[in-house]
């Protein structure tokens, strides 16, 4: 039998609203009393298009969080009304919302290591096609992300595990991001991306991340800058061993950010974090009248400069071999 999703959803509401009133009357409620039958309602129109949707899984019971999250909440706001809990509604909202904020996190938590259904797994190669330069950005909200250089004569090759909404923007320009199609990642499924970008030519590259782990390897490749926005994530980052002058800027939220810098490789180190802290390898970059600097920093063939900023979090800048 074929469900038409529009008309169920269109068929709950009304049937609900029936059941509102009817409810209110049988009852005998003023509206006073009766509102939150309509937080109710809105819950369960939630839940039925969340259901017509199709529960896929383990992963399909995280779908139906919020619409059950409503229900909960009206079921408790109507016994506040009606005197059932003698607790006024205002009293109940300003005690208890911490409790809903908890619950919610130990829900998603919960979601965090249990295992989930398997978005789609696609592969992707853009050829290098002659180009003298490129540049690369790289959308990923949340899951595990490594970066490396790509097959020789490919812009960028890779396996993405949940999918990736890929978008040319130019001649060696790309974009890539998260496919939502089926739901958000984490919550929905995983999401791992192992991305290859190309070696031989120029690359500016720009990350942005949120809940993610993320280990990017640029030794190998030619980075003249790199644009880093991280929220809750651990990010770690291999600097480019022989790519003449980097730049680098990340901005990060709650995070924690490692940076190695290769033997050979000259730094120049600003950070400005706000409640964290910045461990930086004075040995091989002293402290100088801005920040940190190799003593060689002005005539190195191979250079990079680091200007870092963060929130609440670590950054530790490393000096490797």
């Amino acid at each position: 039998m074929t469900v038409h999703r529009g008309s169920l959803i269109a068929a709950t509401w009304l049937i609900g609203l029936g059941a509102v009133f009817l409810v209110r009357q049988a009852l005998q409620l003023d509206w006073g009393e009766a509102w939150p039958l309509f937080v109710i309602l809105v819950g369960v129109g939630a839940l039925v298009g969340r259901a017509a949707g199709g529960v896929r899984g383990v992963a399909g019971a995280w779908d139906l969080t919020w619409p059950i999250v409503w229900i909960g909440i009206g079921v408790i706001l109507l016994l506040s009304t009606t005197g059932s809990m003698g607790r006024s509604p205002g009293a109940l909202i300003s005690d208890g919302w911490p409790w809903l904020l908890v619950g919610l996190g130990a829900w998603f938590l919960v979601g965090a290591v249990l295992p989930l259904g398997t978005g789609p797994t696609e592969s992707l190669t853009i050829p290098l096609g002659g180009i003298a330069e490129a540049s690369v950005r790289i959308r990923f909200g949340a899951g595990e992300l490594d970066v490396g250089p790509a097959a020789p004569g490919s812009l960028v090759d890779g396996s993405f595990i949940g999918g990736v909404v890929r978008r040319d923007l130019g001649p060696g320009r790309v974009e890539l991001a998260q496919d939502t199609t089926d739901g958000l990642p984490w919550l929905d499924g995983p999401s791992r991306w192992a991305v290859g970008l190309a070696p031989e030519v120029p690359l500016d590259l720009r990350l942005e991340t949120g809940a993610a782990r993320a280990w990017l390897d640029l030794g190998d490749l030619r980075v003249r800058a790199l644009d880093l926005q991280t929220g809750a994530s651990e990010t770690r980052i291999r600097l480019p061993r022989a790519a003449g002058a980097t730049s680098v800027r990340a901005e990060t939220g709650a995070a924690s950010l490692t940076i190695e810098v290769p033997e050979g490789v000259a730094a120049r180190i600003r950070s400005r974090m706000t409640i964290g802290s910045t461990q930086v390898d004075e040995a091989r970059f002293p402290r100088a009248a801005v920040g940190f600097e190799s003593p060689d920093y002005a005539t190195a063939a191979n250079r990079v400069d680091l200007d870092l900023q963060g929130g609440v979090g670590s950054v530790r800048v490393l000096g490797v071999a």
